[in-house]
């Protein structure tokens, strides 16, 4: 669960900009609070068409991947059985849970950026620079929470003794 939580936090902070933490937090925690998804047939206009392209130019790390990694985590571990892993893995690959969640992706999307901020986002990630940013922000991110788990533990252990 723990690597859940984390690559769900790591998703949620590659759509923010950088802050003081505190406002990061408050923006999360206000922005999923009474959050419900929108998993209605999204329009068929330029502005899905740029953010379906932006997603697939961003690669390397989306919200299916993640929870199709949680899936085979809780399958390892036995936390859900070999049947239940079929059905999930099966409703979010290619049934309506993959259909509902690309659209409630893309009226997330819709609803936080205009049509000209996705625009730019599509020419940034089209460089190298932002190849490399979708490629290793999700590493950076995760390295930099384990980073800071290190420290709290070694500080922990140094403060009790």
């Amino acid at each position: 669960m723990k690597l859940y939580v984390l690559l769900v936090f790591v998703f949620v902070c590659n759509s923010l900009a950088a802050q003081t933490d505190s406002t990061v937090f408050e923006r999360i925690t206000k922005g999923v609070q009474k959050f419900k998804p929108d998993t209605s047939n999204v329009p068929d206009d330029k502005i899905t068409r740029t953010i379906i392209e932006l997603l697939k130019v961003k690669g390397d790390f989306n919200i299916n991947e993640a929870i199709a990694f949680k899936l085979e985590e809780d399958r390892q571990k036995k936390d859900i059985s070999e049947a239940t892993y079929q059905q999930l893995k099966s409703f979010f690959t290619q049934g309506d849970g993959k259909r509902w969640l690309d659209n409630a992706t893309v009226h997330i999307y819709r609803d936080h950026f205009t049509y000209g901020e996705l625009k730019q986002l599509l020419r940034f990630y089209k460089t190298n620079a932002g190849q490399k940013l979708a490629t290793d922000f999700p590493i950076i991110m995760l390295q930099t929470l384990v980073a800071a788990e290190q420290i709290k533990t070694a500080y922990t252990k140094q403060a009790n003794h």
